[in-house]
């Protein structure tokens, strides 16, 4: 019982310092894509698809891999997420041709997103009732690493070259493979071999979950989980995707032009990293505080205030013309990205059996990064025809939509039976 008991311990800190690593890792290639540019020939429209390759990988792996999880195996789908990030960054760092580069980026898109989901999965389990909290500091960890990757690899690009500093990112990356085989562990195995009881209570009231959406029959372990798809019989479901969908469109749609959008308008290498640390920083401050109000209020609630705070921002983007302008307004969206982001993730939780939270997280994602793929696909074209207008409001505009349809579903109240 204490050996159960510290391992039970060891399980967040565990998987929030496995996090940060991968997402530092997965992010130091972009304040290096203006060097790539000049040394390998890049041109921009392959900037986004090296961004598209990314997401697309991890969606095929959060939608068909995700079910997993909940079979038992979400400690090895971690350690081979951190073996395929480096090999990855590996693959990036003797890369002579721009889809080379594309190349690796969607290798480590396939490791990040299965190891995302299993660690999901496993802290959701962890402490169902205190989910949105716990995947808000999973997401907190992951902006960190957004923070600190793309600052260490701006920063070092004033003593060494692109090549060099991806190399011993993929080295480093490695040193998360002592938490994940230190720390992932199921913590509470004996509650999955019992059938669940209805779940969706926390947010009752708030967003209308009243538990029909729950699996009252699947038993960890028992057998394969069935398609996360089959999760999408439920409008709420489907309006709880579309809301994360929704915050996905910017991810997309600007995170790889984002370095030369900056340098457009005059940033340098050293600002556009900062830029990235800077955006980092609220998100990680009130992440815990957004995930506590989404097990609160509901995750709807919660998302509805992000949106508020985001899509503004997104818009005027469009019209900024000035780099430290657009990093101060960076680093108020991120408010609004840990509400709409973390609200969207406790929805689903909360909606979900905590025995298929591996499948449902995993289709949460993956429909997501489907929505990234297609934005990051399109930004350097747009981006390219018609500027930073073109870019972000077009952006603005899909998110709006998106919300939208998003939100009245997931409020929707019909009696329907149980998935």
């Amino acid at each position: 019982m204490n050996a159960h008991h510290r391992q039970a311990r060891l399980l967040v800190p565990s998987v929030v310092a496995a996090m940060v690593v991968l997402s530092s890792a997965s992010f130091v290639i972009f304040p290096l894509i203006p060097a790539l540019q000049g040394s390998l020939g890049v041109s921009t429209a392959e900037i986004g698809y090296l961004a598209a390759a990314g997401f697309a990988s991890a969606l095929i792996a959060e939608l068909l891999v995700a079910p997993a999880a909940d079979r038992g195996h979400a400690r090895l789908m971690a350690v081979i997420g951190v073996v395929m990030v480096a090999g990855s960054l590996a693959i990036s760092a003797i890369s002579v041709e721009g889809w080379q580069l594309i190349i690796g980026r969607a290798v480590g898109g396939f490791g990040f997103g299965i190891f995302v989901i299993a660690a999901s999965a496993l802290i959701v389990r962890h402490d169902h009732a205190r989910s949105g909290e716990l995947l808000g500091r999973l997401g907190a960890a992951e902006l960190a690493g957004i923070a600190v990757g793309p600052l260490a690899s701006g920063l070092a690009l004033s003593f060494a070259g692109p090549s060099a500093i991806l190399a011993v990112s993929a080295a480093i990356v490695l040193v998360a493979l002592v938490p994940v085989l230190v720390g992932f562990r199921e913590t509470a195995p004996a509650v999955f071999d019992e059938a669940h009881p209805p779940t969706g209570g926390i947010a009752a009231g708030v967003i209308g979950f009243d538990g029909t959406d729950a699996d009252r029959t699947l038993r960890f372990g028992a057998g394969p989980p069935r398609s996360s798809l089959d999760l999408l019989r439920s409008p709420r479901i489907i309006g709880i995707v579309l809301l994360y969908a929704a915050v996905m469109v910017p991810t997309g749609a600007y995170d790889g032009v984002w370095p030369r959008f900056m340098a457009d308008i005059g940033a340098d290498p050293v600002l556009t990293a900062a830029s990235y640390a800077l955006f980092a920083v609220p998100y990680v401050l009130v992440a815990g505080w957004a995930g506590r109000l989404a097990d609160r209020r509901g995750g709807v609630a919660a998302y509805a205030r992000g949106l508020l705070i985001l899509l503004p921002i997104v818009t005027l983007y469009g019209v900024v013309g000035n780099p430290f302008i657009a990093t101060g307004m960076g680093f108020v969206e991120s408010t609004g990205q840990a509400l709409a982001f973390i609200g969207a993730a406790a929805a689903m939780a909360h909606a979900v059996d905590p025995a298929r939270a591996g499948s449902a997280q995993g289709l949460l994602r993956g429909i997501g990064l489907a929505a990234a793929t297609v934005a990051a696909a399109f930004s350097g074209l747009a981006y390219e025809a018609g500027g930073a207008l073109l870019l972000f409001g077009g952006t603005a505009i899909a998110v709006a939509v998106l919300a939208a349809v998003g939100l009245l579903l997931a409020r929707e109240r019909r009696a329907r039976p149980p998935l």
